[in-house]
């Protein structure tokens, strides 16, 4: 039994690639996944596999010549890498602020939290019975501020 679902899902891995292969973005796919970032090495397979697809479509050997170019020549691949790095840190600012912008947010939010929960806890007393004075002295605060926030 188990052998029988590794044969199936054999085939069906092998239908898939298939099925992928056949789709107009495989050849840009392979040519993003044609080198590790981590070893900078080159999967020969996958390059040779792109060189073949380059000699029937144009648009892809026009993308392999540019990415020869940018590889072989120490200025370009210098331009190329400080704008990557350029790019990086722009990314890298924006999730900051956006990080920064949200927990400011939060904290607005938990304070507003408050001061609206104070307010109905001022209301509900008064409602309740209480005078503006004992409200004040039970909340550590003056009798004018509790009338600000009843809006009396």
């Amino acid at each position: 039994m188990f052998r029988k679902n590794q044969v199936q899902l054999l085939v069906k891995s092998q239908k898939y690639r298939r099925e992928v292969k056949q789709s107009p973005e495989w050849p840009w796919l392979t040519m993003l996944s044609a080198v590790d970032g981590r070893t900078k090495k080159m999967d020969e397979e996958m390059f040779r596999e792109l060189e073949g697809i380059a000699m029937t479509e144009q648009d892809i050997l026009e993308a392999l010549e540019e990415w020869q170019n940018l590889s072989v020549d120490p200025e370009n691949r210098y331009a190329y890498e400080m704008r990557l790095k350029w790019l990086l840190d722009q990314l890298s600012n924006i999730r900051g602020s956006r990080e920064e912008g949200r927990q400011e947010g939060l904290k607005e939010g938990l304070e507003q939290g408050r001061e609206e929960g104070k307010n109905e806890t001022i209301r509900k007393m008064v409602e309740k019975g209480m005078s503006i004075t004992d409200v004040a002295h039970i909340l550590d605060m003056t009798e004018e501020e509790v009338r600000e926030r009843l809006g009396d």
